[in-house]
C-alpha cells in the first residue's frame, strides 16, 4: 500500500487537476481488495475523474469514519483514505483558485 503521507506531498506538490486525479488514483489502485471493501463503493465506482466526484467521495469516507468504532482498525484506515482525499480536494481547490486568478487578471 501506499504511504498517505507521500502521496500526500506529492497532491500538495501536483501543479493541474489531471496530476492530482492521476496520484490519487495510483494510491486507490494500490489498497488491495480487502481495503479497498472498506471503502465506500461509490468512491471506486466513480472512477475518480473530476474534483466533484473526489469532493464527494471525501465526504462519504468521513462519513464511513464516524460510523465505524474509534479503535477498529478500519477507522484508522478510513481516516488515513479520507486524509488523502480531504488533501486532493483542497488542492483542487487551489488549483481553481488559480486558474480563476488568471483569468480574471487576463
Amino acid at each position: 500500500m501506499a504511504d498517505s503521507n507521500s502521496t500526500c506531498a506529492a497532491i500538495m506538490a501536483a501543479e493541474s487537476e489531471p496530476e492530482v486525479i492521476s496520484i490519487l488514483r495510483d494510491y486507490l489502485s494500490t489498497l488491495g481488495p480487502e481495503r479497498t471493501a472498506l471503502l465506500p463503493g461509490s468512491l471506486m465506482a466513480l472512477g475518480i475523474n473530476h474534483a466533484k466526484e473526489i469532493a464527494q467521495a471525501a465526504v462519504e469516507l468521513a462519513q464511513r469514519e464516524a460510523q465505524a468504532v474509534a479503535d477498529s482498525p478500519e477507522a484508522g484506515f478510513l481516516k488515513e483514505v479520507g486524509t488523502v482525499l480531504s488533501t486532493a480536494a483542497m488542492k483542487l481547490v487551489v488549483l481553481a483558485c488559480g486558474v480563476e486568478t488568471q483569468e480574471a487578471e487576463g
